[in-house]
């Protein structure tokens, strides 16, 4: 019995104590429980934890807002004690002595025995030894008022202000997942205390808001404290105290609100993941819209941008521009714009149109039409907008050719200038809808499809255009009695000059994937335009866009620009000075040595021009050739060869469809013998009579003929670039070659008459199951005819490849 009286009595040890500056401090642990753990052999025992056990001659105090409280994440006590103060186990003890006893009003021989720190809490128990010329009572009383009067010398005191509150009951050390709270469960083992008795017992430790005294038959009563604080020194004090013979033990309240908003997800998903994502969505608005719209502007003005686009470097240029040419023309260097001067002479009446076209009041809605290659791009960025201090450009062929929307939202972002952008963030929402509407039957409707993030970042670009424009716009013009108020109407109809160009290149009615874009941005330059702040300029090679952008801008006529390829003397002027000239084409090529032009190549480039014709891109090309050291007439074939590939890769491959590359065929052989095929030559041919419009445009939009309307009738068929004319006629004169490609036309010529007999065939059958064939005379010998006729057609084309077999 001894023994186990020795063993509940044993002293243990309370984290990391130094033997030689602290006692240890003693804690009662149950001691059958010991028993239990020394039998078993048990390393892991509970004695970490238990209630503090102290001797008659020392004290125990309680101490707050040491640590910072478990109770915030925001907490400014919590921060400030994290960051700003040292947490260090001899700084805590340094800190609790200089509480307890400052050298203004020292306790003489005060030692501190032992701490334990309550870190969830906040809060320290520091046991102390008390000297022999002070009584218990008199040594707490001194400490409460050295530690308020302490704390509250620093600036910070409404943060570092502490308290110390003797311990009058024996607290429960334990590491449960109990965080404070502002209410306390006050448990009584024997008789409850009343109401009066309750408040004078744990008022001093806090304001109390309210408390809730235990019902009759019942041994629970709670209080509610204004502050965490005064919980918590409420629970620390005075948990195991003994009054009335009625043992008080203290907890915190579990909060009925405190997993609130997590209930509220899981049980009611259909209204909190939509009000979840309305909140994200405004929360996005605000923040990320402004950021947006400022990448825009950003996009059109080149304002931070280090580069040649910025317009305060374009001006620096243009000041040291007299410099830099003098300096040029004593190097034997001239300007490289001076190379296509000679082609765009008959472009320059054009030019001056756009120009003026830009400087007018309002309604500039212009239409740059031309065929591929015809120097679309440089006429209006290089010639017209060079100067121009806000201009935006958008490749429509970027957004068309996009293969996943996610691909699509960031090339249109990337055109635009809009930044930053979250495409994963319909992909979640894709995945948020296919959850919800698993568990709740119904879709939330929170995923947003490309065409409306489109149409989102189009209004983005909206107002950051509008910015732009009114930049420099004041509500009120002149001072005093002379002042006058301008609305943003007449500002921007007086200044046409601030408003940006938006410039929409390679503009179309429809595409395969992501047709929609032409339709948005038709609209959206509508708007730009009927709100007058902004001008508008379309690059298109056709006319068919014409309708779309009448629906979106109706009862107003477009200005428009037809180009041509340049005729055969500006053509010539511009590949001689291009090859007279010392520097490069092309930025990005080495400097290149100047042709010596002689007769003999004059006369043999104007041979090689003839095929080559006045398309612009191609005639670069072949400057280039002729300047990597290619003679001109090995630079033509080459680009001869290359437009060869391209064309019997496109249209005479074995993957092409069988009628289109029939289509193809006859049309090139059509074209190498004239120049121009009408339309009422080629109606009527059998592969085109069943869609012969049809047929034509899908050749012309897939480049490989072009062709002229008169009142919107097609009228004449011509070859897409003056170059596949020479193509053309490569491809008939090569033996070899059109031997093969002859042979696999006629191939295909069989497989069409083939199928249509067979359907005519099938017609048959169905009559020969009527009795009266007389009522069916007249069709029994239209598809006779029918057959006949493309029987006749498959002999022939029989017999004309069994004579390409002989040659």
């Amino acid at each position: 019995m001894l023994a186990l009286l020795s063993r509940s009595l044993r002293p243990v040890r309370y984290g990391r104590v130094k033997p030689n500056i602290l006692l240890p401090l003693k804690r009662q642990v149950s001691t059958e429980i010991q028993e239990k753990d020394e039998q078993a052999g048990e390393s892991t025992t509970a004695t970490d934890t238990g209630v503090i056990h102290k001797t008659e001659e020392e004290t125990l105090i309680y101490f707050d807002n040491v640590y910072p409280r478990a109770t915030s994440l925001w907490s400014p006590t919590q921060w400030y004690n994290i960051l700003l103060t040292n947490q260090s186990r001899d700084a805590v003890r340094s800190k609790i002595m200089e509480f307890a006893s400052p050298p203004r009003n020292p306790i003489h021989g005060l030692e501190l025995r032992s701490t334990i720190p309550v870190k969830r809490d906040g809060g320290v128990f520091a046991t102390f030894l008390v000297p022999r010329d002070y009584s218990k009572a008199q040594v707490n009383s001194i400490i409460q008022q050295n530690t308020a009067k302490e704390s509250s010398k620093s600036i910070l005191s409404f943060v570092t202000r502490a308290a110390a509150f003797p311990v009058k009951g024996s607290p429960w050390i334990e590491d449960l997942r109990r965080l404070p709270s502002t209410v306390i469960k006050i448990k009584f083992e024997g008789q409850p205390l009343t109401e009066e008795e309750i408040y004078s017992l744990f008022r001093r430790y806090g304001t109390i808001l309210d408390i809730y005294p235990s019902k009759k038959g019942d041994t629970v009563a709670t209080l509610r404290y204004r502050s965490y604080r005064g919980a918590i020194c409420a629970k620390n004090c005075v948990s195991g105290m003994e009054v009335h013979n009625s043992t008080i033990h203290v907890q915190y309240q579990r909060l009925a609100d405190e997993h609130m908003i997590r209930d509220f997800f899981v049980n009611h998903q259909r209204i909190a993941i939509p009000l979840m994502i309305a909140l994200l969505s405004i929360v996005a608005v605000l923040v990320f819209d402004p950021i947006r719209e400022f990448s825009v502007r950003q996009k059109i003005t080149h304002r931070f941008a280090f580069s040649r686009e910025n317009y305060l470097i374009k001006e620096l240029f243009k000041l040291t521009s007299f410099t830099v040419s003098s300096f040029k023309s004593l190097i034997g260097s001239e300007n490289v714009e001076t190379n296509k001067k000679q082609l765009w002479e008959e472009r320059i009446e054009k030019v001056s149109d756009l120009k003026m076209w830009l400087e007018e009041n309002n309604n500039t809605f212009v239409i740059v039409r031309g065929p591929r290659g015809s120097g679309k791009h440089d006429l209006v960025i290089q010639h017209t907008l060079h100067d121009r201090p806000n201009v935006l450009y958008l490749d429509c062929d970027k957004l068309i050719k996009s293969r996943t929307d996610s691909k699509f939202l960031m090339n249109a972002a990337a055109e635009i200038g809009y930044f930053p952008i979250f495409p994963w963030i319909n992909s979640f929402t894709n995945v948020v809808d296919l959850a919800v509407q698993g568990l709740t039957g119904q879709k939330t409707g929170l995923s947003e499809s490309k065409e409306t993030q489109f149409r989102n970042m189009l209004t983005t670009a909206l107002m950051a255009i509008r910015q732009v424009a009114l930049k420099g716009y004041h509500p009120i013009v002149g001072r005093g009695d002379d002042a006058i108020t301008m609305k943003e109407e007449d500002y921007l109809q007086q200044h046409p000059e601030k408003k940006p160009v938006i410039v929409i290149d390679r503009f179309n009615d429809k595409a395969e994937m992501n047709g929609f874009a032409y339709k948005e941005l038709s609209d959206w330059a509508a708007m730009l335009v009927q709100m007058n702040i902004a001008h508008v300029i379309f690059l298109t090679e056709t006319v068919s866009p014409n309708q779309l952008l009448a629906d979106s801008l109706p009862n107003q006529v477009f200005k428009t620009l037809i180009l041509s390829d340049a005729s055969k003397e500006s053509a010539r002027s511009y590949v001689l000075a291009s090859l007279d000239h010392t520097e490069p084409l092309d930025d990005d090529q080495e400097k290149s040595k100047p042709i010596i032009l002689s007769d003999d190549i004059k006369r043999e480039l104007d041979e090689s021009l003839e095929p080559l014709g006045g398309r612009m891109l191609d005639l670069q090309a072949f400057v280039r050739r002729v300047k990597s050291g290619e003679n001109p007439k090995e630079a033509l074939d080459k680009m001869v060869e290359q437009a060869l590939e391209q064309i019997t890769q496109i249209f005479l491959a074995e993957n092409v469809d069988q009628v289109k590359s029939a289509q193809a065929w006859e049309l090139i052989e059509m074209l190498s013998k004239e120049p121009v095929v009408e339309f009422k030559n080629v109606v009527f041919r059998p592969l085109f009579k069943s869609a012969p419009e049809a047929g034509l445009l899908e050749l012309e939009k897939n480049g490989l003929i072009t062709v002229s309307r008169d009142r919107g009738v097609l009228k004449d068929i011509r070859p897409a670039k003056p170059l596949y004319r020479a193509a053309f006629g490569y491809l008939l004169n090569d033996s070899e070659l059109f031997t093969v490609l002859e042979t696999g036309y006629l191939l295909r010529i069989i497989n069409f008459e083939t199928k249509r007999i067979q359907k005519w065939e099938e017609e048959l059958k169905s009559l020969g199951k009527v009795s009266e064939h007389r009522m069916f005379k007249s069709r029994l010998l239209y598809l006779a005819a029918k057959i006949d006729a493309s029987s006749d057609s498959i002999n022939k084309c029989e017999d004309k490849i069994k004579a390409l077999a002989r040659s």
